[in-house]
């Protein structure tokens, strides 16, 4: 199991977390302790997934209950009220881990690391599994007026 853990790489992906939950109005984002974990890792209801690609491979994974996942979505719909997780609804999750992904790509590339992202995937339902092939996670907990998130990292630089 391969971890990734150095700074520059993994920060990006916290202070992007950060500023787009503050930008939807979380003032008081707190950071839980960091972990570890080895694939497979146990989700939550609603998990969004995001590969990279090009100078670092692997994926960021956020897991939230779809309590939380409903208010992320409303928010983000600006205030629509979710009553059904809908597609609407999950389309809104993905858009948000996207963004966030991006704006850690974005400030990755600025250090000199070139990715590209996949299209997010949601997987909704209980004890659901994810997996990277070789890679194991950095756990980065995040407790915020939504509800509590996690963002599980597993990248590795690329072979060059």
């Amino acid at each position: 199991m391969v971890i990734l853990m150095r700074a520059e790489l993994i920060n990006p992906f916290l202070g992007a977390s950060f500023k787009v939950l503050k930008s939807l109005g979380n003032e008081h984002v707190k950071k839980g302790e960091l972990g570890l974990a080895s694939s497979p890792v146990k989700g939550d209801e609603v998990n969004a997934t995001v590969g990279v690609t090009g100078d670092l491979l692997g994926q960021v994974i956020f897991c939230m209950s779809q309590q939380t996942a409903s208010q992320v979505a409303s928010t983000m719909l600006l205030g629509l009220p979710i009553t059904t997780f809908d597609e609407l609804a999950k389309s809104a999750i993905c858009e948000f881990s996207n963004i966030v992904t991006g704006n850690a790509v974005t400030e990755l590339g600025d250090k000199g690391f070139f990715c590209n992202l996949t299209p997010p995937t949601l997987f909704v339902g209980k004890d659901v599994l994810l997996s990277t092939k070789d890679l194991g996670f950095l756990v980065i907990p995040l407790e915020t007026g939504f509800g509590d998130i996690k963002v599980y990292i597993a990248l590795r630089e690329a072979d060059k």
